[in-house]
Formats: structure tokens, C-alpha cells, sequence
């Protein structure tokens, strides 16, 4: 074609012409002497040929024996790559399982949090009544020192030692009790037992995150 547009038969030849016109002149430039069969040029062969790729041409039975690109095989690092994808997916899995493992449990703290929340209320009232009775027991402890003293108040100072040591004792053990009668009641021993349970509860979870922390290092 020149410039977009199909040759016929007859351009065809005056261009061959031009051509071989062209070459002479240039060898006779350089002292040459070219001579040319034209009619080999005008070979038939050549000419039936050139009609029979001009109507390919325009028939367009040319499109379908255009070459088609195979289609590419998977190599190795295409199956590498696949392989990559999997364990990242299957890794994705794991730590999706874990998260939602970690929900379930904050939920599950966060319900223990107000019912904790609830019992301290609780045992604040009755700390309260515990503070009242308390308050009660000293005064009632300080009414009979002051009236043991009134009562010994002319004793002599070995008597005065004796019996002031006697009140101490008194005292320590009344302390004692009430320290006992304390830590008796329902509300302190429900505090109790619900903070040794979170710090059972925190302990676990500080070792369950230590391990997650420990198998994603090992992951990476």
C-alpha cells in the first residue's frame, strides 16, 4: 500500500518502471551499466501473485490466518505466588478466629465488670452499716477505759502498770474480734472472692496475649 491506499496491477508495474529507471540512473552516475530483462519483470508468475494478495486484501480472508498469541502456561513463580496467597488466606483465618475469640471475651469481662460494679455497690451499703457498727464498738470500748480508770484511779504504779496492761490486752483482743466479726460478712467475702477471680482472669488473659504476640513473630 502507499500511504493507506491499495496498488492496483497496473500501479504496480509503473512503479517497478520508476524503480529500475531510478537504479540505472544512479549506476550510470557511479560509470555502471545495467541492463534488465522487463519481461521478467512482467514475469506472470510475479503478477498473479500480486492479484491474488490484492483480493486476500480485499476479501479479508487474510484476518482469519492471522497468528493468534498462545495462551500463557503457569510457571513456577506463578505457582509460588498461588501458593503465598493460600497460606496468607489461611493466616487471615487464624487471626480472624483469634479476634473474635478476644471480642467474645471482653464481652465476657465487660458483663463480670458490672456485675462487680453492682456487688461493690452493694457491699458499700453494707460497709456502711459495718462502718456504723464499728463506730459503735469503739465508743463502747472507749466508755469502759475511761470507766476503768476511774475505777483504779487510786491504785499504785505497779498496780496501775498491771492493770494498764491487762486494758491493752483487752484492747488487742476486741480488735481482734472485730477484725474477725469483719471479714465475715457477706459483703467482704463476696469482694473478696470476685477480685481473686479478676486476678485469676487477668492473669490468663496477660499469658493468652503474650502468646498471640509470640505466634505472630513467629508467623513473620
Amino acid at each position: 500500500t502507499r500511504r493507506g491506499q491499495r496498488l492496483t496491477i497496473d500501479e504496480v508495474e509503473d512503479l517497478l518502471a520508476d524503480l529500475e529507471e531510478n537504479v540505472r540512473t544512479e549506476a550510470e552516475k557511479w560509470h555502471l551499466r545495467l541492463s534488465a530483462d522487463v519481461s521478467e519483470l512482467e514475469n506472470k508468475a510475479l503478477l498473479d501473485r500480486i492479484r491474488e494478495f490484492e483480493e486476500a486484501e480485499f476479501s479479508g480472508a487474510g484476518a482469519d490466518a492471522r497468528p493468534h498469541l498462545a495462551p500463557v502456561n503457569d510457571t513456577g513463580s506463578t505457582e509460588l505466588l498461588r501458593q503465598e496467597i493460600g497460606r496468607l488466606h489461611v493466616q487471615i483465618g487464624q487471626l480472624e478466629e483469634r479476634l473474635q475469640d478476644a471480642q467474645i471475651e471482653a464481652e465476657r469481662l465487660k458483663t463480670d465488670k458490672l456485675d462487680l460494679a453492682r456487688q461493690l455497690a452493694q457491699g458499700v451499703k453494707g460497709g456502711d452499716r459495718l462502718v456504723r457498727d464499728l463506730e459503735k464498738e469503739l465508743e463502747r470500748m472507749r466508755d469502759d477505759r475511761r470507766e476503768m480508770r476511774a475505777q483504779h484511779s487510786g491504785l499504785g504504779p505497779d498496780e496501775a502498770e498491771d492493770e494498764l496492761s491487762r486494758v491493752r490486752a483487752l484492747l488487742s483482743l476486741a480488735e481482734q474480734e472485730l477484725e474477725l466479726k469483719v471479714s465475715q460478712t457477706a459483703p467482704f467475702r463476696n469482694l473478696k472472692q470476685m477480685l481473686q477471680k479478676k486476678n485469676d482472669q487477668i492473669k490468663d488473659l496477660r499469658r493468652r496475649l503474650a502468646q498471640f504476640e509470640d505466634d505472630e513473630e513467629d508467623d513473620d
